[in-house]
């Protein structure tokens, strides 16, 4: 009696058949022939049954903070020593708190250069009263004394740098007495501190312009990170770029997300799936099921006679028309009925006389 032997590669079967036609098919027969050992393809099944089957858009990309912000000195005070910061990474901050101080030499040196422009200022202010000098070189000296005094005011602003609004300190660049030369950080910002709202966040995402059109403002994304596996977080879409890239033909699409306990941080990769079209109680199978084949790419599916599994049987391929198709499930119009049990894997290759065993059938 011949044995069974179970591929997980349909493939094989065709390796096998070559193997035995090559070392019997010299036209001698060979008693040793009884004792081959039957190749059956195993297979698992799945059945058709009706169910809510949506049509979902993909994206990868960042999270990063609704709203941040880079805590510098101004241009004019570059160079000047870090004299004291009051905050730490992680410490939540108000609107206005003192979170900086430079060292005041610049400014001093600026109020001391005020002080030589005012009084020539003043004294071309007599001359000119009294005629002796010509208008172009009285507002000479008073453009110098006015840029003079900007600039001082731009440093003392700069002196002491304030949150310029509530949220937490994510970043710290810089260390007490070191001198601020507006080298970027470890993560590109330019800056003493980085300062975030962390209870809205937010993902940037690039949408083809196919993909574009299907999109509007407030629908319903699902978002997901590995950094929190088996969870789903909620966001809506902010905004949408009204353009679309002449060069990548994408447009930039911002997904919000409101975070009111702060689990998320900026950096972290998130996958964000926005259904765009969905059909309720469908008959549907699933996506692997479906085998394209002929000129035309018509669309098939292999069905089997439901019985308690394991058994072996030859399938049947039948036709079908589908319908909104997804990437887990396909909606089948015509061609079978509920509950029929179609096949799922090892079906890229078989015909009607193909004998299988299937192993599994999903319900």
């Amino acid at each position: 009696m011949s044995k069974l032997v179970f591929f997980s590669k349909f493939p094989l079967i065709c390796a096998v058949a070559v193997i035995f036609a090559t070392g019997f098919g010299c036209g001698k027969k060979d008693d040793s022939l009884d004792d081959v050992e039957r190749i059956v393809l195993p297979v698992r099944g799945a059945a058709a049954i009706k169910r809510d089957v949506v049509r979902s858009l993909n994206f990868t990309g960042s999270i990063d903070a609704h709203r941040r912000a880079a805590i510098a000195p101004a241009a004019a005070a570059m160079g000047s020593r870090v004299s004291r910061i009051y905050v730490e990474e992680g410490q939540a901050v108000r609107e206005g708190q003192l979170l900086v101080r430079l060292e005041d030499y610049l400014l001093k040196q600026s109020a001391a250069q005020i002080a030589m422009l005012e009084a020539d200022f003043n004294r071309m202010q007599a001359l000119y009263d009294r005629r002796s000098i010509p208008l172009q070189q009285f507002e000479q000296a008073r453009t110098a004394f006015a840029a003079a005094k900007a600039e001082y005011d731009l440093l003392k602003n700069s002196i002491e740098l304030r949150a310029p609004f509530s949220g937490t300190i994510i970043g710290r660049y810089v260390n007490e007495g070191e001198i601020y030369r507006g080298v970027p950080g470890y993560d590109g910002t330019v800056g003493v501190l980085a300062i975030a709202q962390l209870d809205k966040m937010e993902i940037e995402v690039m949408v083809s312009e196919q993909e574009f059109v299907r999109l509007r403002y407030g629908q319903l994304a699902q978002v997901t990170l590995d950094a929190f596996p088996g969870r789903v977080f909620e966001g809506r879409i902010a905004t949408i770029a009204p353009a679309i890239s002449q060069v990548s033909r994408t447009a930039n699409v911002t997904i919000s997300i409101v975070d009111e306990k702060k689990e998320l941080r900026p950096g972290m990769f998130a996958k964000v799936e926005i259904a765009i079209e969905a059909r309720d109680d469908v008959l549907a199978v699933p996506l692997s099921a479906i085998v394209v084949r002929g000129g035309d790419s018509q669309t098939y599916v292999f069905t089997v006679e439901g019985q308690e599994t394991p058994f072996v049987t030859t399938p049947r391929q039948r036709q079908v028309k589908l319908g909104l198709l997804t990437l887990g499930y396909v909606e089948v119009l015509e061609g079978i009925e509920e509950n029929a049990i179609v096949l799922v894997d090892n079906n890229a290759h078989l015909i009607d006389e193909t004998e299988i065993l299937v192993t599994e059938v999903q319900r």
